[in-house]
């Protein structure tokens, strides 16, 4: 074992104790949109009496809640069948099956031209895990109305003091700058035994998604930022402003985009 395996394995949890628990491990119908509704202003008006596209829906609870806070209509597109499955027993759950339906996210799009355009389309939790999230956008976009809304929150972006994504195990901040990815990931097969050797193979992926990349992606998908905002780790003063230190000290992001006539496809 390498010297940097024994340093991040004697900070983490003992392998076979209880995972820590994580927001998904977390999640509620009554709690799942918290975090959306304190990073998206005005997130229940955006969504009141409207159709939505939960896309990377996970397991349903932020769908299914936002049925039961108004919405019109819910669809939650996911590339994890297990957690479809779970989606649809939450929904029946919450009796809310008629206005909130689960698809895998492959069959959805290919299937897009049967699918009326949406009002809005909500990216909770999903964009720093998308193998391509440029790609993803523009699959937001084209299943979304000429002038309505795509909502993008996120956290946490990869440099940021959890980025790495890899609480489950160690709780230690900035462990991707710290160790290397062949020691972070080493030290993971402890704990999972999914063969992952990179981020980008771990369970729903991870993109790496700086700032940078991000702003990047939003100027060149085509669509009107109509707000943005990069919320400080520890609400600390100023650094969300300053060039390079931001991307340690943003631990979430929110972006409200606009689509256009001028971005609709034939």
């Amino acid at each position: 074992m390498q010297l940097g395996e024994r340093i991040l394995l004697s900070i983490s949890r003992k392998p076979g104790s209880r995972e820590y628990g994580g927001a998904t491990l977390n999640y509620t119908v009554e709690n799942a949109l918290d975090f959306p509704m304190k990073t998206i202003p005005g997130l229940l008006d955006h969504i009141r009496n409207r159709s939505v596209l939960d896309y990377g829906c996970g397991p349903g609870y932020q769908a299914v809640a936002m049925a039961r806070r108004g919405a019109r209509s819910v669809t939650g597109v996911d590339i994890n069948q297990k957690w479809l499955e779970r989606a649809n027993e939450l929904a029946a759950e919450n009796q809310c099956s008629d206005r909130v339906s689960f698809w895998e996210a492959e069959r959805f799009l290919a299937d897009g031209s049967n699918h009326e355009k949406f009002d809005v389309t909500l990216c909770c939790g999903s964009f720093e895990h998308f193998a391509d999230s440029a790609k993803e956008l523009a699959n937001m976009s084209l299943m979304t109305r000429p002038g309505g809304k795509i909502l993008i929150t996120f956290a946490e972006p990869w440099l940021s003091p959890h980025g790495s994504h890899m609480d489950n195990f160690c709780r230690l901040p900035y462990i991707n700058v710290f160790f290397s990815e062949k020691t972070v990931m080493a030290v993971r097969s402890r704990f999972k035994d999914d063969g992952a050797t990179r981020y980008e193979e771990i369970l729903s992926g991870l993109n790496k998604m700086t700032l940078a990349k991000f702003e990047r992606i939003i100027r060149d998908s085509g669509l009107t930022v109509e707000h943005q905002n990069f919320f400080a780790t520890k609400n600390l003063p100023l650094v969300k402003k300053i060039p390079f230190v931001r991307e340690f000290l943003v631990s979430a992001v929110t972006c409200i985009l606009v689509k256009g006539k001028e971005t609709q496809r034939n």
